[in-house]
């Protein structure tokens, strides 16, 4: 495995200066009780993409299980806090959502704990193509440096899932499914079906413009309609507020990706290249690549690749 130890050298911090000052305003989550041993630890809320993400964990009477992991050692030790505030069980299992390194960069401070790893084997994601190494000095520069020391990659699964699975400990029932490559190849939800509670990772965020250029939009709109199925009582967004109702955050997500495929679509039968299809998008922000105008923008590029696509007859599952 890929370790990296941080120095505390003055040179280190004198070249970062900016990232250590980022890290620093990274605000502690919040804890909240859904039901009876279910918890959500609520990252930064009205950020979208960009704030701090979304976890959970579920107390059962034979150990803890995590799902998600954060985005770096120092946040899942902050989440290993939460948790130490509720029980002393151990952390028995840590179920990744997917592979973005958002949410799962502080798996290995479970690891080191004993806990097993519970995740779908495709961990392909657009932000490792430049390789490893770049994909972690990509992400110090997002977290900081401090708050990566000590990180390895611990996201191969112990326990892989394609399907579905269903995970029994101590008097506790979670269904973990893949719903095809929504948001990312290697996408889980977590249903617990006696509380009606769905942990979706980052198939919903809370304002309704997931991002698709590692999924399918196709992918996603049957993702949204499995999450209807199951009618939950509550839902946890990867990234934001908790919705009051939750399917009112399925249909606004539904609505806004099935208006940008409507949309790229008929750019394409009036032969519009990409550029003009886009034209009455905001540009995305530069330096902010999930701002909400970055993941509009990057979103319709994927969705007119998708159509163009299917226009020509390549996409045989339509």
């Amino acid at each position: 495995m890929l370790r990296l130890f941080l120095s505390s050298s003055p040179i280190l911090f004198a070249v970062f200066p900016a990232l250590i000052s980022l890290n620093a305003e990274t605000q502690p989550p919040t804890l909240r009780r859904l039901a009876p041993g279910v918890y959500a630890s609520l990252g930064d809320i009205g950020r979208g993409s960009e704030g701090r993400p979304n976890a959970g964990f579920v107390v059962t009477s034979s150990g803890v299980v995590v799902i998600d992991a954060l985005a770096s050692p120092r946040q899942a030790e902050e989440l290993l806090q939460s948790i130490r505030s509720v029980t002393r069980q151990p952390v028995k299992w840590v179920i990744l959502t997917h592979h973005h390194p958002d949410h799962h960069f502080g798996t290995a401070v479970f690891r080191r704990l004993g806990a097993k790893v519970i995740a779908h084997p495709d961990r392909r994601v657009l932000a490792s193509e430049g390789g490893e190494d770049a994909l972690i000095a990509d992400w110090v520069r997002v977290v900081g440096l401090d708050a990566m020391r000590g990180f390895e990659f611990a996201d191969t699964p112990d326990r892989p899932v394609t399907a579905t699975d269903t995970l029994c400990l101590g008097g506790k029932t979670l269904v973990i499914r893949h719903p095809g490559a929504a948001h990312s190849p290697g996408d889980l939800m977590v249903w617990l079906p006696r509380e009606r509670i769905l942990f979706a990772g980052d198939l919903l965020v809370e304002d309704g413009v997931t991002m698709v250029v590692d999924g399918n939009s196709d992918r996603l709109l049957h993702a949204l309609a499995a999450i209807d199925s199951l009618a939950p009582a509550a839902v946890v967004p990867g990234h934001g507020a908790i919705p009051g109702r939750p399917e009112l955050l399925v249909a606004r997500t539904r609505d806004y990706i099935t208006a940008l495929r409507s949309a790229m679509r008929s750019a394409i039968e009036r032969g519009a290249p990409m550029g003009r299809a886009m034209a009455a998008l905001p540009p995305a922000d530069e330096t902010r690549p999930v701002s909400l105008n970055s993941r509009r923008r990057r979103n319709a590029v994927r969705v007119y690749l998708e159509e163009e696509r299917a226009y020509m007859g390549l996409d045989s599952t339509r």
